[in-house]
């Protein structure tokens, strides 16, 4: 690798967008331009938020002045299907209807409207036959699409598009030198959730999202504090964040205080459940990972994302994990380093860079899942030479041949003058044609109305939502000291229905949450004093917060009767209103 290589890798996340121009050459590599810009609210509560989001993007390549249009994109999330198979050999093409037919038991979407690249990682004899070791990605089209056109929107040319595992794959391996048989695990930790990708040989092996990310960092600073003096500051989401990036973690003998006087001891106070509750999580993915494949140990533990450049971050995971664990920092970790920038923004901003470098360096080699028709090829070229080529031809035939096409436009003229006076005529008709056109609403009308009757037919309305998903998310959110007893799904003209009703009339509820569909949950949480009421508010704070539901209410809580169980604790009744199934 002689000569020195410019790519560019764009990370469009949920919560901000990170851009990476980056050149690598046999040296390494070296960070040119980027950009990080958080997503404004505004923009995020927008249904068609694409042509924002290309505004938004469009604007930091001019502020950062990048000035390729080439990028290289990411993507993520449960519509993202990576798996391992082992398939006969066979030619790509034929592969790529194999690995669908070898998933379509996991795959919950169409596999017809799907986008499928496969990595080959080895090649294998059994019994004569030649079997091919291969990394599937599966991804709904339509979320391809959206991320193509974001980039679009921006008058970018996407080259390529791979999933997040591979991108952090690919700064590894541009940083670091593995022996065989080294299992890592990269944990990529968000704003809205951390997700854990165990790597082993080239194989992606397994992977885990937790629902807890730096967003949940920001929210526990949030309130109101009790100072000296009977004195009491209150802080926003806004000055939360503030605080969190300006002293992160702080030490536990830390001295000192914020501007507005809150004592260092208390904003660590604040974090420390949270980062107890992330450590619980990641601890519990290894042990699970261990366990299902059979492994003696996690060899490393990189950590990459926002989250991680927080001051004490590091210090306080290393602390609690027994691993060895690094840290991804894009700057500090560049062949050549910019003197631009304090170590301090190097250490805040370097992290959650990395999947923007990883798309850089990469280049999306092993996986590339950007749909054939917004690849560039010769005959699109071609095509688009078509148009100019006959431009060319039209201008030569008009000069040679100008005295002919003089005459020409003479008869079209007079021609088109004929076609004005029948189209008078057909004006003059057109009334008449009023009457076909009233009847053909009264045909919409009428089938308007079947249908509707149709809809009320019993067995016509489907599940207004994934119980599946419903039922894959509360077992993550579920504690260790709570048991769920009964799970109620309130159908329309049900008994439950009508109970349901009841029971939000008496808590107070709004009518317009009263009408939509819910499922009840009734459970006990076990133990004593303020941990049963904590882990209730915990469990009512995850369901809030995650995606696959779009509210939660706590119909009524109550101590357990002593004869009843073994443990004391309190027994509990909640409503939780899953998101419809077309929005998953």
């Amino acid at each position: 690798m002689g000569k020195e290589q410019t790519s560019i890798g764009l990370d469009i996340g949920f919560h901000d967008i990170k851009i990476v121009e980056l050149v690598r050459n046999e040296e390494g590599f070296q960070i040119t331009k980027f950009a990080i810009r958080e997503i404004p609210a505004a923009i995020l509560q927008q249904k068609d938020r694409a042509g924002l989001l290309g505004g938004m993007i469009k604007k930091m390549f001019s502020e950062a002045k990048i000035k390729s249009s080439t990028v290289y994109l990411s993507i993520t999330g449960h519509n993202v299907i990576i798996r391992n198979a082992s398939l006969p050999k066979m030619p790509p093409e034929e592969l790529i209807d194999a690995a669908k037919w070898n998933a379509k038991e996991e795959v919950l979407f169409d596999l017809d409207k799907a986008v499928v690249d496969n990595y080959v990682m080895a090649e294998t004899d059994q019994d004569g036959a030649t079997f091919l070791d291969i990394l599937s990605v599966i991804v709904r089209e339509d979320v391809v699409d959206f991320i193509v056109s974001i980039a679009k929107g921006a008058g970018l040319r996407p080259a390529g598009v791979t999933v997040v595992p591979v991108a952090l794959w690919d700064y590894d391996t541009a940083v670091a030198k593995l022996e065989p048989g080294t299992v890592t695990s990269y944990v990529d930790m968000g704003a809205e959730r951390t997700r854990i990708y165990f790597v082993c040989d080239g194989h992606i092996l397994f992977s885990r999202e937790i629902p807890n990310g730096g967003k949940n960092l920001t929210e526990c600073l949030v309130g109101e504090y009790e100072l000296e003096a009977g004195k009491t500051a209150v802080i926003d989401a806004v000055r939360a964040e503030q605080l969190k990036k300006t002293f992160g973690y702080p030490a536990e003998d830390a001295e000192g205080k914020t501007e507005e006087g809150i004592p260092l001891p208390l904003i660590r106070e604040r974090f420390e459940p949270i980062l107890v509750k992330q450590v619980t999580e990641i601890d519990r993915s290894i042990e699970y990972f261990k366990n299902q494949y059979r492994k003696g140990a996690v060899d490393r533990l990189i950590l990459s994302g926002g989250g991680v450049g927080l001051s004490g971050m590091y210090r306080f995971l290393k602390e609690n994990l027994q691993l060895e664990i690094d840290r991804c920092n894009v700057f500090m970790q560049a062949g050549v380093q910019d003197d631009s920038l304090s170590k301090e923004e190097m250490k805040l901003y370097g992290p959650s860079l990395t999947v923007a470098a990883g798309l850089a360096l990469g280049k999306c080699d092993k996986i590339n899942i950007l749909p054939e028709k917004y690849r560039p090829s010769i005959k699109k070229t071609l095509v688009k030479l078509v148009p100019l080529a006959a431009v060319l031809v039209l201008f030569a035939a008009l000069y040679g041949y100008s005295s002919h096409l003089r005459g020409e436009v003479v008869k079209k003229k007079q021609l088109l003058t004929d076609q004005k006076v029948a189209l008078a005529k057909l004006q003059i008709q057109a009334p008449e044609l009023e009457k076909p056109i009233q009847q053909l609403k009264g045909f919409k009308e009428t089938k308007k109305a079947l249908r509707k009757e149709k809809n009320q037919l019993p067995g016509s309305t489907p599940f207004p939502f994934d119980f599946d998903r419903v039922f894959s998310e509360l077992s993550l959110l579920i504690s260790n000291n709570t048991a769920i007893s009964q799970i109620t799904y309130a159908a329309k003209g049900s008994v439950e229905k009508e109970g349901a009703e009841a029971s939000l009339a008496r808590s107070g509820s709004k009518a317009d949450i009263s009408n939509k569909e819910r499922v009840r949950i009734e459970g006990q949480i076990f133990g004593s004093g303020l941990k049963v009421q904590s882990s209730l508010r915990v469990l009512l704070q995850d369901l809030k917060h995650s995606p696959v539901f779009t509210n939660v209410k706590l119909i009524k809580s109550s101590p357990l009767k002593e004869e009843a169980y073994n443990s004391p604790g309190i027994k509990f009744e909640i409503y939780v209103f899953p998101a419809p199934a077309h929005s998953a």
